[in-house]
Protein backbone atom coordinates (compact mmCIF):
# COMPACT_ATOMS: atom_id res chain seq x y z
CA UNK A 1 0.00 0.00 0.00
CA UNK A 2 0.98 3.35 -0.83
CA UNK A 3 2.21 5.45 2.37
CA UNK A 4 -0.60 7.17 3.59
CA UNK A 5 -3.80 5.77 1.59
CA UNK A 6 -5.15 4.72 4.72
CA UNK A 7 -5.66 8.56 5.67
CA UNK A 8 -7.10 8.91 1.84
CA UNK A 9 -9.91 6.89 2.50
CA UNK A 10 -10.33 8.02 6.46
CA UNK A 11 -10.02 11.65 5.34
CA UNK A 12 -12.41 11.60 2.35
CA UNK A 13 -15.38 12.91 4.80
CA UNK A 14 -18.55 14.74 3.10
CA UNK A 15 -18.37 17.70 4.64
CA UNK A 16 -21.41 19.94 5.52
CA UNK A 17 -23.79 21.16 2.79
CA UNK A 18 -24.17 24.62 1.63
CA UNK A 19 -27.91 26.01 1.45
CA UNK A 20 -27.22 28.90 -0.65
CA UNK A 21 -26.26 27.75 -4.22
CA UNK A 22 -29.87 26.29 -5.28
CA UNK A 23 -30.82 29.18 -3.50
CA UNK A 24 -29.30 31.82 -5.74
CA UNK A 25 -29.88 29.61 -9.00
CA UNK A 26 -33.57 29.33 -8.50
CA UNK A 27 -33.52 32.96 -7.36
CA UNK A 28 -36.42 35.20 -9.81
CA UNK A 29 -35.26 37.68 -12.06
CA UNK A 30 -36.97 41.23 -12.29
CA UNK A 31 -39.64 41.33 -13.88
CA UNK A 32 -40.37 44.46 -16.26
CA UNK A 33 -42.78 46.52 -13.59
CA UNK A 34 -39.95 45.64 -10.73
CA UNK A 35 -37.17 47.34 -13.11
CA UNK A 36 -39.05 50.33 -13.36
CA UNK A 37 -39.48 50.49 -9.75
CA UNK A 38 -35.63 49.90 -9.38
CA UNK A 39 -35.00 53.24 -12.12
CA UNK A 40 -36.88 55.56 -9.44
CA UNK A 41 -34.70 53.91 -7.13
CA UNK A 42 -31.79 55.04 -8.48
CA UNK A 43 -33.06 58.45 -9.61
CA UNK A 44 -34.04 58.95 -5.80
CA UNK A 45 -30.51 57.88 -4.72
CA UNK A 46 -28.98 60.30 -7.28
CA UNK A 47 -30.36 63.02 -6.42
CA UNK A 48 -29.71 62.57 -2.95
CA UNK A 49 -25.84 61.66 -3.82
CA UNK A 50 -25.44 65.40 -4.74
CA UNK A 51 -27.20 67.11 -2.17
CA UNK A 52 -24.81 64.70 0.37
CA UNK A 53 -21.98 65.79 -1.84
CA UNK A 54 -23.01 69.76 -1.22
CA UNK A 55 -22.95 69.09 2.77
CA UNK A 56 -19.52 67.56 2.72
CA UNK A 57 -18.42 70.34 0.30
CA UNK A 58 -19.82 73.19 2.66
CA UNK A 59 -18.15 71.61 5.70
CA UNK A 60 -15.30 71.21 4.06
CA UNK A 61 -15.04 75.00 2.76
CA UNK A 62 -16.51 76.69 5.69
CA UNK A 63 -14.05 74.96 8.17
CA UNK A 64 -16.25 75.76 10.85
CA UNK A 65 -18.36 73.13 12.28
CA UNK A 66 -15.86 70.43 11.56
CA UNK A 67 -16.88 68.36 14.41
CA UNK A 68 -20.57 67.97 13.07
CA UNK A 69 -18.41 67.40 9.30
CA UNK A 70 -16.51 64.33 11.21
CA UNK A 71 -19.83 63.07 12.14
CA UNK A 72 -20.84 63.44 9.02
CA UNK A 73 -18.10 61.78 7.42
CA UNK A 74 -17.65 59.15 9.85
CA UNK A 75 -21.63 57.59 9.46
CA UNK A 76 -21.52 58.26 5.16
CA UNK A 77 -18.24 55.83 5.75
CA UNK A 78 -19.82 53.17 7.95
CA UNK A 79 -23.00 53.13 6.54
CA UNK A 80 -21.08 52.02 3.42
CA UNK A 81 -22.03 54.94 0.63
CA UNK A 82 -18.40 56.55 0.81
CA UNK A 83 -17.29 55.45 -2.44
CA UNK A 84 -19.98 57.91 -3.43
CA UNK A 85 -18.02 61.00 -2.20
CA UNK A 86 -13.89 59.40 -2.65
CA UNK A 87 -12.70 63.10 -3.90
CA UNK A 88 -15.09 65.42 -1.39
CA UNK A 89 -14.42 63.23 1.74
CA UNK A 90 -10.38 63.74 0.64
CA UNK A 91 -10.47 66.93 0.64
CA UNK A 92 -12.21 66.98 4.14
CA UNK A 93 -9.83 65.06 5.21
CA UNK A 94 -6.57 67.10 4.27
CA UNK A 95 -8.60 70.31 5.98
CA UNK A 96 -9.22 68.31 9.32
CA UNK A 97 -5.53 67.30 9.05
CA UNK A 98 -4.38 70.99 8.81
CA UNK A 99 -7.11 71.88 11.55
CA UNK A 100 -5.49 71.42 15.15
CA UNK A 101 -7.10 69.30 17.63
CA UNK A 102 -9.04 70.54 20.35
CA UNK A 103 -8.31 69.05 23.63
CA UNK A 104 -11.39 69.26 26.09
CA UNK A 105 -13.43 66.91 24.32
CA UNK A 106 -12.36 62.94 24.24
CA UNK A 107 -15.39 61.95 21.58
CA UNK A 108 -14.43 64.59 19.46
CA UNK A 109 -10.58 63.97 19.75
CA UNK A 110 -10.51 60.32 19.42
CA UNK A 111 -13.41 60.68 16.25
CA UNK A 112 -10.60 63.11 14.64
CA UNK A 113 -7.82 60.58 15.38
CA UNK A 114 -9.51 57.75 13.83
CA UNK A 115 -10.42 59.42 10.68
CA UNK A 116 -7.21 60.70 10.11
CA UNK A 117 -5.67 57.10 10.67
CA UNK A 118 -8.34 55.19 8.58
CA UNK A 119 -7.62 57.84 5.60
CA UNK A 120 -3.70 57.06 5.72
CA UNK A 121 -2.55 59.96 7.76
CA UNK A 122 -0.42 59.03 10.70
CA UNK A 123 -2.19 61.23 13.49
CA UNK A 124 -0.60 61.28 16.83
CA UNK A 125 -1.68 59.28 19.45
CA UNK A 126 0.06 62.28 22.23
CA UNK A 127 -3.15 63.90 21.77
CA UNK A 128 -4.88 61.65 24.48
CA UNK A 129 -1.79 62.81 27.34
CA UNK A 130 -4.72 65.41 28.37
CA UNK A 131 -6.90 62.93 29.30
CA UNK A 132 -4.62 60.93 31.57
CA UNK A 133 -4.38 61.50 35.43
CA UNK A 134 -0.73 61.83 37.13
CA UNK A 135 -0.21 58.28 37.35
CA UNK A 136 -0.75 58.25 33.45
CA UNK A 137 -4.25 56.09 33.78
CA UNK A 138 -7.35 57.63 32.33
CA UNK A 139 -8.89 59.81 34.36
CA UNK A 140 -11.97 58.43 36.23
CA UNK A 141 -14.63 61.30 34.99
CA UNK A 142 -14.13 59.03 31.52
CA UNK A 143 -15.67 56.28 33.12
CA UNK A 144 -19.32 56.87 33.24
CA UNK A 145 -19.51 59.20 29.78
CA UNK A 146 -20.57 56.48 27.34
CA UNK A 147 -19.60 58.60 23.88
CA UNK A 148 -16.40 59.51 25.04
CA UNK A 149 -15.60 55.86 26.13
CA UNK A 150 -17.04 54.42 22.62
CA UNK A 151 -15.52 57.12 20.39
CA UNK A 152 -11.95 55.95 22.64
CA UNK A 153 -12.71 52.53 21.75
CA UNK A 154 -12.91 52.50 18.00
CA UNK A 155 -10.00 54.82 17.88
CA UNK A 156 -7.59 52.96 19.98
CA UNK A 157 -7.82 49.78 17.68
CA UNK A 158 -6.03 51.55 15.05
CA UNK A 159 -3.03 51.95 17.28
CA UNK A 160 0.07 50.90 16.21
CA UNK A 161 2.79 48.74 17.72
CA UNK A 162 4.67 50.62 19.72
CA UNK A 163 1.96 52.57 21.24
CA UNK A 164 1.22 51.17 24.92
CA UNK A 165 -1.13 54.20 25.53
CA UNK A 166 -4.05 52.65 23.11
CA UNK A 167 -3.36 49.18 24.28
CA UNK A 168 -3.89 50.41 27.20
CA UNK A 169 -7.25 52.57 26.01
CA UNK A 170 -8.35 49.04 24.70
CA UNK A 171 -8.05 47.87 28.00
CA UNK A 172 -9.50 50.33 29.24
CA UNK A 173 -12.74 51.10 27.58
CA UNK A 174 -13.82 47.48 26.89
CA UNK A 175 -14.03 47.07 30.08
CA UNK A 176 -15.86 50.44 31.29
CA UNK A 177 -17.87 49.16 28.28
CA UNK A 178 -18.90 45.80 29.10
CA UNK A 179 -19.60 46.84 32.71
CA UNK A 180 -22.28 49.20 31.37
CA UNK A 181 -23.23 47.26 29.41
CA UNK A 182 -24.14 43.90 31.89
CA UNK A 183 -26.07 47.02 34.25
CA UNK A 184 -28.81 47.07 31.84
CA UNK A 185 -29.55 50.65 32.88
CA UNK A 186 -28.01 51.50 29.04
CA UNK A 187 -30.92 53.26 26.78
CA UNK A 188 -31.83 50.44 24.41
CA UNK A 189 -30.41 52.87 21.10
CA UNK A 190 -26.85 53.39 22.89
CA UNK A 191 -26.96 49.98 24.16
CA UNK A 192 -27.13 48.50 20.84
CA UNK A 193 -24.33 51.30 19.99
CA UNK A 194 -21.96 49.29 23.02
CA UNK A 195 -22.54 46.32 21.90
CA UNK A 196 -22.06 46.28 18.83
CA UNK A 197 -18.72 47.80 19.18
CA UNK A 198 -17.70 45.19 21.22
CA UNK A 199 -18.19 42.73 19.26
CA UNK A 200 -16.10 43.79 16.89
CA UNK A 201 -14.47 47.44 16.56
CA UNK A 202 -15.27 49.31 13.16
CA UNK A 203 -11.78 48.56 12.11
CA UNK A 204 -11.75 45.33 11.81
CA UNK A 205 -15.66 44.74 10.21
CA UNK A 206 -16.40 43.78 6.87
CA UNK A 207 -17.59 46.60 5.34
CA UNK A 208 -20.65 45.62 3.34
CA UNK A 209 -21.87 43.44 6.18
CA UNK A 210 -21.11 47.13 8.83
CA UNK A 211 -23.19 48.53 6.47
CA UNK A 212 -25.98 46.81 6.51
CA UNK A 213 -26.07 46.42 10.63
CA UNK A 214 -25.32 50.17 10.97
CA UNK A 215 -28.26 51.32 8.96
CA UNK A 216 -30.43 50.56 12.32
CA UNK A 217 -28.25 51.38 14.72
CA UNK A 218 -28.02 54.96 13.00
CA UNK A 219 -31.61 54.83 11.72
CA UNK A 220 -32.17 54.92 15.92
CA UNK A 221 -29.61 57.71 16.63
CA UNK A 222 -31.33 60.67 17.66
CA UNK A 223 -28.82 62.48 15.90
CA UNK A 224 -28.86 61.09 12.58
CA UNK A 225 -29.75 62.90 9.16
CA UNK A 226 -32.43 61.39 7.38
CA UNK A 227 -30.86 62.30 4.29
CA UNK A 228 -27.69 60.43 4.67
CA UNK A 229 -29.90 57.41 6.06
CA UNK A 230 -32.68 57.19 3.22
CA UNK A 231 -29.19 57.28 1.27
CA UNK A 232 -27.79 54.37 2.49
CA UNK A 233 -31.13 52.24 2.58
CA UNK A 234 -31.67 52.79 -1.11
CA UNK A 235 -27.79 52.47 -1.87
CA UNK A 236 -28.03 48.99 -0.63
CA UNK A 237 -30.87 48.10 -1.67
CA UNK A 238 -29.31 48.92 -5.58
CA UNK A 239 -26.06 46.90 -4.72
CA UNK A 240 -27.86 44.25 -2.95
CA UNK A 241 -29.58 43.70 -6.07
CA UNK A 242 -26.05 43.87 -8.24
CA UNK A 243 -24.25 40.98 -5.37
CA UNK A 244 -27.54 39.00 -5.29
CA UNK A 245 -27.68 38.71 -9.38
CA UNK A 246 -23.55 38.16 -9.48
CA UNK A 247 -23.99 35.43 -6.79
CA UNK A 248 -26.52 33.35 -9.02
CA UNK A 249 -24.14 33.64 -11.88
CA UNK A 250 -21.04 32.47 -10.12
CA UNK A 251 -23.38 29.71 -8.74
CA UNK A 252 -24.42 29.02 -12.16
CA UNK A 253 -20.80 29.07 -13.20
CA UNK A 254 -19.79 26.44 -10.66
CA UNK A 255 -22.69 24.48 -10.67
CA UNK A 256 -21.77 23.85 -14.70
CA UNK A 257 -18.24 22.91 -13.63
CA UNK A 258 -20.11 19.81 -12.26
CA UNK A 259 -17.11 20.03 -9.78
CA UNK A 260 -18.88 17.26 -6.97
CA UNK A 261 -19.30 14.41 -9.71
CA UNK A 262 -15.60 14.85 -10.70
CA UNK A 263 -13.56 15.23 -7.09
CA UNK A 264 -16.02 13.19 -5.11
CA UNK A 265 -17.47 13.65 -1.65
CA UNK A 266 -13.90 14.93 0.09
CA UNK A 267 -14.40 18.83 -1.49
CA UNK A 268 -16.28 21.66 0.37
CA UNK A 269 -18.93 22.84 -1.89
CA UNK A 270 -18.92 26.86 -0.93
CA UNK A 271 -19.85 28.93 -4.17
CA UNK A 272 -21.91 31.39 -2.28
CA UNK A 273 -19.35 31.22 0.26
CA UNK A 274 -17.00 32.58 -1.82
CA UNK A 275 -18.38 35.10 -3.17
CA UNK A 276 -19.39 36.37 -0.31
CA UNK A 277 -15.68 36.02 0.79
CA UNK A 278 -14.87 38.21 -2.39
CA UNK A 279 -17.56 41.19 -1.10
CA UNK A 280 -15.34 41.10 2.07
CA UNK A 281 -12.31 42.31 -0.20
CA UNK A 282 -14.39 45.27 -2.45
CA UNK A 283 -18.00 45.45 -2.80
CA UNK A 284 -18.27 49.01 -4.63
CA UNK A 285 -19.96 48.61 -8.38
CA UNK A 286 -16.83 48.85 -10.22
CA UNK A 287 -15.24 46.62 -9.28
CA UNK A 288 -17.87 43.84 -10.22
CA UNK A 289 -15.39 42.02 -12.52
CA UNK A 290 -12.50 42.03 -10.17
CA UNK A 291 -15.01 40.14 -7.35
CA UNK A 292 -16.32 37.66 -10.22
CA UNK A 293 -12.28 36.72 -11.13
CA UNK A 294 -11.46 36.97 -6.89
CA UNK A 295 -14.37 34.39 -6.11
CA UNK A 296 -13.44 32.12 -8.47
CA UNK A 297 -10.19 31.51 -7.63
CA UNK A 298 -11.11 31.48 -4.11
CA UNK A 299 -12.93 28.39 -4.99
CA UNK A 300 -10.37 26.75 -7.00
CA UNK A 301 -7.74 27.57 -4.14
CA UNK A 302 -10.29 25.48 -1.71
CA UNK A 303 -10.14 22.31 -4.01
CA UNK A 304 -6.27 22.42 -3.99
CA UNK A 305 -6.88 22.77 -0.34
CA UNK A 306 -8.72 20.14 -0.18
CA UNK A 307 -6.83 17.59 -2.47
CA UNK A 308 -3.76 17.91 -0.58
CA UNK A 309 -5.57 17.83 3.43
CA UNK A 310 -8.03 15.32 3.10
CA UNK A 311 -7.52 13.55 -1.02
CA UNK A 312 -3.86 12.77 -2.06
CA UNK A 313 -1.30 10.33 -0.60
CA UNK A 314 2.15 11.62 0.26
CA UNK A 315 3.81 10.27 -3.13
CA UNK A 316 0.76 11.56 -5.25
CA UNK A 317 1.32 14.79 -3.33
CA UNK A 318 5.49 15.20 -4.49
CA UNK A 319 4.39 14.74 -7.60
CA UNK A 320 1.34 17.02 -7.76
CA UNK A 321 3.84 19.98 -6.21
CA UNK A 322 5.88 19.06 -9.37
CA UNK A 323 3.38 19.54 -11.30
CA UNK A 324 2.69 22.61 -10.00
CA UNK A 325 6.04 23.81 -9.65
CA UNK A 326 6.59 23.34 -13.64
CA UNK A 327 2.80 24.56 -14.38
CA UNK A 328 2.74 21.17 -15.85
CA UNK A 329 -1.18 20.49 -16.72
CA UNK A 330 -0.29 16.95 -18.57
CA UNK A 331 1.86 16.16 -15.16
CA UNK A 332 -0.75 16.65 -13.16
CA UNK A 333 -3.12 14.54 -15.24
CA UNK A 334 -0.50 11.57 -15.41
CA UNK A 335 -1.29 11.66 -11.30
CA UNK A 336 -4.80 10.76 -11.18
CA UNK A 337 -8.52 12.62 -12.80
CA UNK A 338 -8.61 14.59 -9.40
CA UNK A 339 -4.98 15.90 -9.73
CA UNK A 340 -5.32 16.62 -13.71
CA UNK A 341 -8.72 18.42 -13.29
CA UNK A 342 -7.30 20.87 -10.12
CA UNK A 343 -4.68 22.02 -12.32
CA UNK A 344 -6.65 22.01 -15.52
CA UNK A 345 -9.20 24.68 -14.34
CA UNK A 346 -6.24 26.85 -12.31
CA UNK A 347 -4.85 27.29 -15.54
CA UNK A 348 -7.60 27.77 -17.84
CA UNK A 349 -9.14 30.30 -14.99
CA UNK A 350 -5.72 31.89 -14.96
CA UNK A 351 -5.68 32.38 -18.80
CA UNK A 352 -9.20 33.07 -19.05
CA UNK A 353 -8.65 36.24 -16.62
CA UNK A 354 -6.32 37.29 -19.26
CA UNK A 355 -8.04 37.18 -22.26
CA UNK A 356 -11.00 39.15 -20.00
CA UNK A 357 -8.41 41.85 -19.38
CA UNK A 358 -6.62 40.98 -16.24
CA UNK A 359 -2.43 42.42 -15.89
CA UNK A 360 -1.00 39.41 -17.19
CA UNK A 361 2.01 40.66 -14.78
CA UNK A 362 -0.51 40.18 -11.93
CA UNK A 363 -1.46 36.59 -13.28
CA UNK A 364 2.20 35.40 -13.78
CA UNK A 365 2.84 37.16 -9.84
CA UNK A 366 -0.40 34.74 -8.34
CA UNK A 367 0.96 31.81 -10.02
CA UNK A 368 4.50 32.35 -8.36
CA UNK A 369 2.54 32.62 -5.50
CA UNK A 370 0.40 29.64 -5.70
CA UNK A 371 3.50 27.78 -6.59
CA UNK A 372 4.97 28.53 -3.27
CA UNK A 373 2.10 27.85 -1.25
CA UNK A 374 1.88 24.40 -2.89
CA UNK A 375 5.56 23.81 -1.68
CA UNK A 376 4.21 24.90 1.81
CA UNK A 377 1.13 22.48 1.55
CA UNK A 378 3.66 19.85 0.84
CA UNK A 379 5.62 20.20 3.96
CA UNK A 380 2.53 20.56 6.16
CA UNK A 381 1.96 16.94 4.71
CA UNK A 382 4.83 15.68 5.42
CA UNK A 383 4.71 17.11 9.14
CA UNK A 384 1.73 14.77 9.17
CA UNK A 385 2.74 11.73 7.64
CA UNK A 386 6.18 11.89 9.77
CA UNK A 387 4.08 12.71 12.91
CA UNK A 388 6.11 16.02 13.89
CA UNK A 389 4.83 18.51 15.67
CA UNK A 390 7.25 21.43 14.51
CA UNK A 391 8.27 24.89 16.84
CA UNK A 392 5.35 27.69 16.51
CA UNK A 393 7.66 29.41 14.45
CA UNK A 394 8.98 27.12 12.05
CA UNK A 395 5.03 26.12 11.30
CA UNK A 396 4.03 29.75 10.71
CA UNK A 397 7.16 30.27 8.19
CA UNK A 398 4.85 27.65 6.00
CA UNK A 399 1.23 27.87 7.54
CA UNK A 400 0.91 31.67 6.66
CA UNK A 401 1.74 30.67 2.90
CA UNK A 402 -0.61 27.84 2.88
CA UNK A 403 -3.62 30.01 3.59
CA UNK A 404 -3.10 31.68 -0.33
CA UNK A 405 -3.76 34.90 1.20
CA UNK A 406 -0.35 36.05 -1.09
CA UNK A 407 -2.10 34.94 -4.27
CA UNK A 408 -5.59 36.06 -3.21
CA UNK A 409 -4.11 39.83 -2.57
CA UNK A 410 -2.03 39.60 -6.01
CA UNK A 411 -5.63 38.67 -7.37
CA UNK A 412 -7.86 41.46 -5.98
CA UNK A 413 -5.14 44.01 -7.73
CA UNK A 414 -5.34 42.26 -11.42
CA UNK A 415 -8.86 44.27 -12.21
CA UNK A 416 -8.34 46.27 -15.30
CA UNK A 417 -10.13 48.93 -13.49
CA UNK A 418 -6.93 49.49 -11.69
CA UNK A 419 -4.97 50.98 -14.75
CA UNK A 420 -1.80 52.51 -12.18
CA UNK A 421 -1.05 48.93 -10.63
CA UNK A 422 1.98 48.31 -12.81
CA UNK A 423 5.45 46.70 -12.24
CA UNK A 424 6.15 48.47 -9.07
CA UNK A 425 2.90 47.27 -7.20
CA UNK A 426 3.10 43.40 -8.22
CA UNK A 427 7.01 43.43 -7.56
CA UNK A 428 5.89 44.36 -3.69
CA UNK A 429 2.77 41.88 -3.71
CA UNK A 430 5.74 38.79 -4.37
CA UNK A 431 8.43 40.85 -2.05
CA UNK A 432 6.32 39.39 1.07
CA UNK A 433 5.46 42.46 2.13
CA UNK A 434 4.70 42.65 6.26
CA UNK A 435 0.99 44.11 5.82
CA UNK A 436 0.34 40.87 3.81
CA UNK A 437 2.29 38.96 6.24
CA UNK A 438 -0.14 40.31 8.77
CA UNK A 439 -2.94 39.60 7.15
CA UNK A 440 -1.93 35.76 6.65
CA UNK A 441 -0.78 35.36 9.71
CA UNK A 442 -4.09 36.58 11.51
CA UNK A 443 -6.19 34.16 8.89
CA UNK A 444 -4.02 31.49 10.57
CA UNK A 445 -4.19 31.84 14.00
CA UNK A 446 -7.95 32.95 13.87
CA UNK A 447 -8.44 29.51 11.69
CA UNK A 448 -6.57 27.20 13.95
CA UNK A 449 -8.22 28.74 16.75
CA UNK A 450 -11.46 28.26 16.01
CA UNK A 451 -10.98 24.76 14.42
CA UNK A 452 -8.28 23.25 15.86
CA UNK A 453 -9.97 19.89 17.24
CA UNK A 454 -11.82 19.73 13.67
CA UNK A 455 -8.66 20.24 11.54
CA UNK A 456 -7.00 17.22 13.53
CA UNK A 457 -10.34 15.03 12.77
CA UNK A 458 -10.42 16.74 9.23
CA UNK A 459 -6.93 16.88 7.77
CA UNK A 460 -4.50 15.07 10.93
CA UNK A 461 -1.52 18.78 9.97
CA UNK A 462 -1.14 20.13 13.47
CA UNK A 463 -2.24 23.00 14.42
CA UNK A 464 -0.55 26.52 15.65
CA UNK A 465 -2.73 25.41 18.84
CA UNK A 466 -0.98 22.46 19.23
CA UNK A 467 2.61 23.27 17.93
CA UNK A 468 2.11 26.29 21.28
CA UNK A 469 1.16 23.76 23.44
CA UNK A 470 3.76 21.39 23.07
CA UNK A 471 6.33 24.09 23.00
CA UNK A 472 5.05 25.58 26.12
CA UNK A 473 3.48 23.27 27.77
CA UNK A 474 0.07 24.42 28.62
CA UNK A 475 -3.21 23.26 28.02
CA UNK A 476 -5.60 24.29 24.85
CA UNK A 477 -7.35 26.49 26.37
CA UNK A 478 -4.21 28.79 27.61
CA UNK A 479 -2.75 27.80 24.07
CA UNK A 480 -5.09 29.72 22.50
CA UNK A 481 -5.44 32.65 24.83
CA UNK A 482 -1.88 33.49 24.10
CA UNK A 483 -2.41 33.03 20.10
CA UNK A 484 -4.86 35.63 20.53
CA UNK A 485 -2.69 37.91 21.63
CA UNK A 486 -0.79 37.33 18.76
CA UNK A 487 -3.78 38.29 16.73
CA UNK A 488 -3.78 40.98 18.03
CA UNK A 489 -0.28 42.07 17.98
CA UNK A 490 -0.92 41.57 14.43
CA UNK A 491 -3.37 43.74 14.06
CA UNK A 492 -1.87 46.45 15.43
CA UNK A 493 1.52 45.96 13.27
CA UNK A 494 -1.16 46.07 10.35
CA UNK A 495 -1.99 49.61 11.24
CA UNK A 496 1.70 50.34 10.91
CA UNK A 497 2.18 49.28 8.14
CA UNK A 498 -0.85 50.65 6.29
CA UNK A 499 0.21 54.54 7.72
CA UNK A 500 3.98 53.98 7.01
CA UNK A 501 3.91 52.70 3.40
CA UNK A 502 3.83 55.69 1.29
CA UNK A 503 4.49 53.41 -2.23
CA UNK A 504 1.67 51.44 -2.47
CA UNK A 505 -1.97 53.09 -3.44
CA UNK A 506 -4.30 53.15 -0.19
CA UNK A 507 -6.96 51.27 -2.12
CA UNK A 508 -4.98 48.50 -2.57
CA UNK A 509 -3.48 48.56 0.82
CA UNK A 510 -7.13 48.64 2.09
CA UNK A 511 -8.16 45.31 -0.01
CA UNK A 512 -4.96 43.44 2.16
CA UNK A 513 -6.48 44.67 5.56
CA UNK A 514 -9.55 43.47 4.24
CA UNK A 515 -8.66 40.18 3.46
CA UNK A 516 -8.06 40.07 7.24
CA UNK A 517 -11.51 41.62 8.23
CA UNK A 518 -12.92 38.44 6.03
CA UNK A 519 -11.66 36.41 9.46
CA UNK A 520 -13.44 38.46 11.27
CA UNK A 521 -16.74 37.43 10.51
CA UNK A 522 -16.02 34.08 9.48
CA UNK A 523 -13.97 32.86 11.74
CA UNK A 524 -13.77 34.49 15.30
CA UNK A 525 -15.52 32.05 16.85
CA UNK A 526 -15.75 28.98 14.25
CA UNK A 527 -14.26 27.94 11.06
CA UNK A 528 -17.58 29.31 8.92
CA UNK A 529 -15.86 28.38 5.48
CA UNK A 530 -16.39 24.41 6.50
CA UNK A 531 -18.94 24.82 9.12
CA UNK A 532 -21.03 27.40 6.57
CA UNK A 533 -24.40 26.97 8.62
CA UNK A 534 -22.58 29.23 11.24
CA UNK A 535 -21.78 32.14 8.69
CA UNK A 536 -25.38 31.66 7.40
CA UNK A 537 -26.83 35.17 9.16
CA UNK A 538 -23.98 37.19 7.75
CA UNK A 539 -24.41 35.80 4.60
CA UNK A 540 -28.07 36.48 4.85
CA UNK A 541 -27.90 40.41 6.27
CA UNK A 542 -25.70 41.19 2.92
CA UNK A 543 -27.28 39.11 0.30
CA UNK A 544 -30.72 38.33 1.19
CA UNK A 545 -32.63 40.07 4.01
CA UNK A 546 -33.88 43.69 2.26
CA UNK A 547 -33.81 47.21 3.97
CA UNK A 548 -36.75 48.95 4.26
CA UNK A 549 -37.18 52.00 2.66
Amino acid sequence: MVMGQENHQRRAVHPEDSKWTEYFINAPVLSCSCQTLEESIKERRDKLVTEVRCMIQGYTSSKIHLSHGMKIVDAIERLGVGYHFHEEIGMFMRVLNDTPARENDMAEAALRFRLLRQHHYNAPSDVFGCFLDKNGDFKETLRYDVDALLSLYEAAHLGKCDEELLKNAVVFTTGCLSAMADTGQLPQPLLEKVEHALTSPTQRRMKRLEAKLYISIYENDEDSNQDILELAKLDFHILQQMHRDEARRFSLWYKELNVGSTLGPYIRERPVECYFWSLCVFYEPQYAKARMMFAKLTKIFSLFDDTFDSYGTLEELHLFNNAVQSWDEGGAKQIGENFGYVMSLLCKTLNEFVADGASPLGIDCTKKTIKEASRCMLQEIIWREEGQVPLLRDHLEFSTITTLYWAMACISFVDPMDTNNGVAVFRWAISSPKIIENSAMITRLMDDIAGHEYEKERSGIPTTVECYMKEHGVTIQDAKKALWCLVEDEWRSINQEFLSNTTVPVPLLTRVINLARAMETMYKTIIGYTHCSSIINPISNVLDKCVSH
